[in-house]
């Protein structure tokens, strides 16, 4: 009888242990957003247990041009993700980041927090050969400049176009 009732309290305790297991709120599937506009790209997979596992921001970048900026035969179009260090980015950044080192940044957050509810939009300012970020419009500056967010540590880019592609797919995925 002894063995019966530890037996028993063992699979109790498994059925409630896996009946506990956190479940997420997506479809499994791999999900994808691009932005005509701005040449900008998100795709996310999310597991067969509504958890998302992956985040990959990238954007499409003209080499090569006879005119900057002008798209033409002359052009080869290569990702920043591809470009690696060769983006150069890193000399001017105040963090001494590359573009694909601070999206990788932002791509990670959004998988530990399983969304975006995190982010909070401020401007930019310089000062002291720095920057800070505020939630107090400067002087000069427009509601549409509020682009920044200092949610993440290692991210001073602009992150409007990467928010409102994964908000793109995170509505996709949405567990309905």
């Amino acid at each position: 009888m002894k063995k019966i009732i530890v037996f028993s309290s063992i699979i109790l305790a498994l059925i409630l242990i896996t009946g506990c297991t956190k479940v997420g709120k997506y479809q499994e599937g791999t999900y994808y957003a691009f932005d005509e506009e701005t040449q900008y790209m998100v795709t996310m997979y999310v597991n067969e247990k509504g958890v998302i596992k992956s985040v990959l921001f990238d954007a499409i970048y003209p080499t090569g041009c006879a005119t900057r900026n002008v798209l033409d035969d002359t052009c080869k179009l290569i990702t920043k993700q591809a470009l690696g260090d060769a983006y150069n980015m890193k000399a001017s950044s105040k963090i001494g980041k590359e573009w694909y080192e601070q999206v990788n940044t932002f791509a990670e957050k959004v998988i530990k927090e399983q969304g975006i509810n995190w982010v909070e939009f401020k401007y930019r300012v310089e000062v002291d050969n720095a920057y800070q970020f505020t939630a107090e419009q400067p002087t000069g500056a427009s509601e549409t400049d509020k682009t920044y967010t200092d949610s993440v540590s290692g991210v001073t880019i602009h992150v409007d176009n990467l928010h409102r592609l994964i908000s793109d797919v995170l509505e996709q995925a949405k567990n309905e």
